[in-house]
């Protein structure tokens, strides 16, 4: 009998283990372009993921911050900690931008004193206060990351991974996360922490349909009115103009791994020439020296994360406020 108790127990734990969620931080620059907003919905929305804290960067990020606390009430999520990053990039200025996304702020929207702590900052505490690596969720360009890094080395020892959106690896293409600051992208390739880059290769067969949108409006609670409302104002008149689902692949692939299939290499970014900034130059591990730590998103089984995605974002929010 106390055989049989100890399996009991020993299969009990294991499948605790197996369906504890993982706990995760996202990184973004909520606001301009709609798959940002969607992508912190999709991570609130898995139950697979633990979001233990949101940080802004480039650009605004004081409203992106507001913009990002603002979906975390909505979902019920005021716990989840926040910070501000630096409005500059590594080397190039401030971009002015026209957001139509901003325009849903309200006097009211004002997130608390606490989030205005530097976002470097804010991703340094978390990880090192974790009991359990975290994995870290990038949509962005890599400013706030790099800055962690050079903050604080020691944190390499507490990522589980960084899963970011970023690259195009078979076309000779600058993607905009990492053209935006491309020396933090180069500083974060070249860390030795092991990378998921979800680039444009799969990112851009991920296009909503008319008849997902569709499911996402008809969907009756007020955190899925505000996501179609925010692709609306997206849309800016054109309605037929449908969000690709950039940054929310990067969130499925922690959800699903199975999603995407990889290739394993390292990733070098051009910073040298004004030409060709920002290009991501993708070498195969069996052509690497020393260690490759990056996995490259190869492949997209479009179908599976879309109809994955509609259905968690059409859902009523997992917490209540």
């Amino acid at each position: 009998m106390r055989r049989i108790a100890c399996a009991i127990l020993l299969a009990s734990a294991m499948a605790t283990c197996q369906t504890k969620p993982i706990p995760v931080l996202f990184d973004t620059d909520i606001g301009d372009d709609i798959d940002d907003a969607l992508a912190l919905a999709l991570a609130l929305q898995s139950p697979e993921l633990d979001v233990r804290a949101v940080t802004t960067v480039i650009d605004r990020t004081t409203d992106r911050t507001r913009l990002a606390w603002k979906e975390l009430g909505l979902y019920g999520r005021r716990d989840v900690t926040l910070g501000t990053g630096s409005d500059e990039p590594f080397l190039d200025p401030v971009h002015p931008m026209r957001a139509r996304q901003f325009e849903v702020l309200t006097p009211a929207d004002v997130a608390p004193a606490a989030a205005n702590r530097r976002a470097a900052e804010v991703i340094v505490e978390t990880l090192l206060n974790s009991r359990e690596k975290i994995t870290v969720i990038p949509v962005g360009p890599l400013t706030n990351i790099a800055l962690a890094l050079k903050l604080e080395p020691g944190i390499k020892q507490k990522i589980e991974r960084i899963v970011l959106m970023g690259g195009a690896f078979t076309m000779l293409y600058p993607e905009y996360n990492i053209m935006r600051d491309r020396v933090a992208a180069e500083i974060v390739f070249s860390s030795g922490v092991p990378i998921t880059a979800v680039g444009l290769d799969v990112t851009t067969k991920c296009k909503l349909e008319g008849r997902d949108l569709e499911r996402l409006r008809a969907a009756d609670n007020p955190a899925s009115r505000f996501l179609f409302h925010l692709i609306e104002l997206w849309q800016d008149g054109h309605p037929n103009q449908f969000p690709t689902l950039h940054d929310p692949l990067a969130v499925a692939s922690v959800v699903r791994p199975h999603v995407i299939e990889t290739q394993l290499g390292s990733v070098a970014v051009e910073t040298a020439s004004p030409l060709t900034y920002g290009i991501t130059m993708f070498t195969p591990a069996d052509r690497v020296r020393g260690a490759a730590t990056t996995q490259v998103a190869r492949t997209v089984n479009v179908r599976e994360f879309l109809d994955m995605f509609i259905e968690r974002l059409a859902a009523p929010p997992r917490r209540a406020q």
